[in-house]
């Protein structure tokens, strides 16, 4: 069997083996996945069903407790004979004794916040938990005359208040004699003391608890401010008739468990929403299972493809090293075979990656050097010519005995050639580039007197970036000469270097007679155009088009003022120069 039919061999073996393998692992990892975390929602979401019925059981407890404080307060024959009369306020004196009578049994109970009373001609007596006992008058009762009956039953009603609901029970204060009803009476739960029951069986400040009325009122809300919509959506499909609601929930990036219950004796429903917390030591014997049924695969696969792969390892190491030269990664081969045909392909190949290695370095080299040429070239052509002129103006200055103004001359003069030379280097940073035009406006100030001002505004995070020396010089040098210099009346040159987001932008305007569109073309299109005027400007351009390539645009704008604008990307400027 040839080498090409061992390799397809050996392939068919380890790729048949590999999938009928991690085929069965997956779908058991699905299987056991899914129904574990089936049977754990249904344990967790039982668990907090079974809080909600024990919510229950402490609320039906606490209700009647109140209802008892309120059969006892209607059995008192004080209050009954109060009561009878049909003017509760008419007497104060019995008034208070009724309210005293009210409150003895108020104190056994720390459940309730107030009782009132509210006597036939819809006045109300309200005695509260502690020293604040006071009265309301002229309050209707028209919403709780269906209460008004001999033989009624207690009902919990909400009131709605100004911070929260009050949860009241209410039932009609009846006569013992004549089994008529004499107004009613109505206990109200400390809410307080509600968020203390339901707070032993729910945390609060992770959850939501809601109870509610029959018809959906709102009685109760503990837990976050914001009450779900869910709770208010889930609480309509509940009924006498469907008492429990489970549902599982997914929001923003949390499950959650919306559950209910309904209490149709009580009149009421109670509602859920509490996020699902994880098993840890559930997820520990699930992820231990899952990690052990992918060992034992991948221990039966390496295994029977051992032999297989022992043959075609090599092979594929030298395809994947030839792809490799097609992405331009020219790397070796390390001889890790035990077969001698192996290692001597290997050493072959590796040959044929130093010689081409060796071809692209000289390659390499040589357009170096090419590039370094016309660099060097057009930089001296962009060298200041206007030493002749400014020599000129030193003579003429120290003829006419202006000795200020020659030493200024000369000490602009010697400054600009001194960071011009720099030592021989080609980048300098932008803070000594602007010091370099600096010197060069001062020269131009001094020869040419009130010609123009200048301005420079630089921004201190750009200072230490490296730019190619004589970037910004020929760019000023154009705008005085073409666009200052011939022009009547006072000039103005703006230089302004500032970050935009991440690039260096550049910008040198004038108030000058401007570019003209033919210039415009030629530098927008230099190889359709004969290299006529503006040397330094057009060199510029294309000494940073050769450096920065695709990092490097320019835009030229004639506007209220000609303007030049350098964008650089400031990653294509390397390092600032403090670095360096």
């Amino acid at each position: 069997m040839t080498a090409p039919d061992n390799l397809r061999l050996n392939l068919k073996i380890s790729a048949m083996l590999g999938i009928v393998i991690f085929t069965i692992i997956f779908i058991y990892l699905i299987i056991y996945t899914r129904r574990y975390q089936i049977y754990e929602d249904t344990i967790i979401g039982q668990e907090n069903l079974n809080t909600l019925y024990s919510i229950d059981s402490s609320l039906s407890t606490m209700i009647a407790g109140a209802d008892d404080y309120s059969k006892m307060i209607l059995a008192d024959s004080v209050v009954q004979q109060q009561m009878q009369t049909g003017d509760i306020l008419a007497d104060f004196d019995k008034q208070q004794t009724l309210m005293k009578r009210i409150y003895s049994v108020m104190q056994f109970s720390e459940f309730i916040d107030m009782i009132w009373l509210t006597d036939q001609q819809g006045q109300r007596l309200i005695i509260g938990a502690s020293a604040s006992i006071f009265t309301e008058q002229g309050l209707t009762t028209d919403s709780y005359e269906r209460l008004k009956k001999p033989y009624g039953t207690p009902e919990l009603i909400v009131e709605e208040g100004e911070t929260q609901n009050s949860f009241m029970l209410i039932r009609s204060f009846n006569s013992l004699e004549q089994f008529s009803s004499l107004g009613l009476i109505g206990v109200q739960l400390n809410h307080n003391k509600l968020d203390e029951l339901i707070s032993k069986s729910a945390d609060l400040a992770s959850e939501q608890i809601a109870i509610l009325n029959l018809e959906n009122e709102i009685i109760y809300q503990g837990g976050r401010k914001e009450l779900s919509k869910d709770i208010l959506s889930a609480a309509h499909t509940i009924d006498a008739s469907h008492t429990e609601i489970i549902r599982k929930e997914h929001r923003s990036g949390k499950d959650y468990f919306l559950l209910g219950i309904v209490n149709p004796a009580n009149g009421w429903k109670i509602m859920r929403y509490t996020p699902i917390a994880a098993n840890s030591d559930a997820s520990v014997l699930v992820r231990f299972n899952i990690l052990l049924v992918i060992v034992i695969g991948l221990l039966i696969f390496f295994g029977a493809a051992a032999i297989s792969n022992m043959l075609t390892l090599p092979i594929q190491q030298l395809l994947n090293h030839m792809k490799n030269i097609e992405n331009g990664q020219l790397e070796k081969i390390r001889e890790q075979t035990f077969l001698s045909e192996f290692k001597a392909l290997f050493r072959g190949y590796n040959e044929l990656v130093d010689e081409i290695r060796h071809l692209i370095q000289e390659t390499i080299e040589r357009q170096k050097r090419i590039r370094i040429v016309e660099m060097n070239e057009i930089q001296e052509q962009m060298k200041p010519h206007f030493l002749y002129n400014a020599l000129d103006s030193v003579e003429a200055l120290a003829m006419l005995g202006d000795t200020d103004r020659v030493c200024k001359l000369i000490e602009a003069l010697g400054g600009f050639y001194k960071k011009c030379v720099s030592g021989g280097r080609e980048y300098l940073s932008i803070d000594d580039e602007v010091r370099m035009v600096s010197d060069y406006m001062e020269i131009l100030k001094i020869r040419f007197e009130d010609r123009f001002r200048y301005e420079i505004e630089l921004d201190p995070s750009c200072k230490n970036y490296n730019i190619p020396k004589l970037t910004i010089q020929p760019l000023v040098e154009n705008s005085f000469q073409h666009g200052i210099r011939p022009k009547r009346g006072p000039g103005y040159i703006l230089v302004r270097i500032r970050k935009d987001q991440e690039r260096v932008h550049i910008t040198v305007a004038d108030n000058g007679n401007g570019i003209s569109n033919e210039m415009i073309c030629e530098l927008l299109h230099p190889d359709r155009h004969t290299q006529g005027k503006s040397l330094g400007l057009r060199g510029t351009i294309q000494r940073l088009k050769l450096i920065y390539e695709t990092s490097f645009s320019y835009e030229i704008k004639n506007q209220e003022l000609c303007e030049i604008h350098f964008y650089l990307d400031s990653n294509a400027l390397g390092e600032p120069l403090w670095k360096n």
